[in-house]
């Protein structure tokens, strides 16, 4: 590991990437992603776990998350539309 700098945060690892599996796992979607209440935390009370990698999130940040889903799925129907291929 690298040293630490004086003065400096330490920096977390980022998080690792994940992809969707080739052939969808049986019990579609809560085999994939998961989303529900903390119920202890006031402060992050959101917990989204997506293959197996959980994140608790702030409700601001997962109104933020939402809205920007929505945002790009919206894109991602307009393009889906144009090249003949069913939306979500």
């Amino acid at each position: 590991m690298g040293r630490d700098k004086v003065g400096k945060p330490r920096r977390e690892r980022p998080a690792g990437e994940t992809h969707e599996p080739t052939t969808p796992h049986p019990n579609w979607p809560e085999s994939h992603v998961r989303v529900g209440l903390t119920g202890d935390d006031a402060e992050e009370c959101v917990k989204v776990t997506i293959h197996g990698a959980e994140h608790y999130l702030h409700a601001t940040t997962a109104r933020e998350l939402h809205r920007m889903l929505e945002k790009n799925l919206d894109r991602y129907n307009v393009i889906a539309a144009s090249a003949g291929v069913p939306g979500v």
